[in-house]
């Protein structure tokens, strides 16, 4: 007995979503700055905002050099220029592969007033770093200010959700690691 064109559909439609997947888990050289992944100890949280997003900025990386000690959360001066954290949404990734180091960094975020909205593992990343989506240039480079271990500021991959203002992605090469 063959199945009918019902199930059919269903094995094909099952077929592509495993295919989709097992590209999108294995998907090259440049994985290691993109995405998450699954199958860690790390909170799994689902990220969202209601807010839109605001116009387009430039898209060049900017490096700053090495931070030097233990990152902290810091104030800045009073009279400082630094853009307020009210409102920011951050979504910190794990990339250096220590459990619970983004639940730890989100917790510092969280404190110098950002909107956190996960904490969750990335791919091995070598360097720190933090993705900006549109509109949110300004806001990426506050927050290097406030975090110096984040040393690259850059445009947010594809692969990462447009509806989070920042992405804090902790790489390899963050203080205690």
């Amino acid at each position: 007995m063959r199945p009918g064109p019902t199930a059919r559909a269903a094995l094909v439609l099952a077929s592509f979503l495993v295919l989709f997947v097992l590209v999108d888990r294995l998907s090259g050289p440049g994985r290691a700055d993109h995405g998450t992944a699954s199958g860690t100890t790390e909170s799994r949280t689902t990220t969202a905002s209601t807010r839109a997003p605001t116009s387009a900025t430039g898209t060049s990386a900017t490096t700053r050099p090495p931070a030097t000690g233990v990152p902290t959360t810091t104030t800045p001066p009073s009279g400082s220029t630094l853009r307020p954290t009210k409102g920011v949404t951050v979504q910190v990734l794990n990339g250096a592969y220590v459990a619970g180091l983004a639940n730890r960094v989100a917790t510092r975020v969280r404190a110098a007033g950002y909107q956190v909205v996960a904490a969750n593992t990335a791919f091995r990343t070598p360097v720190s770093r933090v993705y900006y989506t549109s509109g949110h240039r300004a806001d990426a480079e506050a927050f290097r200010e406030r975090f110096p271990a984040f040393q690259v500021v850059a445009p947010a991959p594809s692969n990462l959700s447009r509806q989070v203002d920042l992405h804090a992605v902790i790489g390899q090469n963050y203080p205690g690691v």
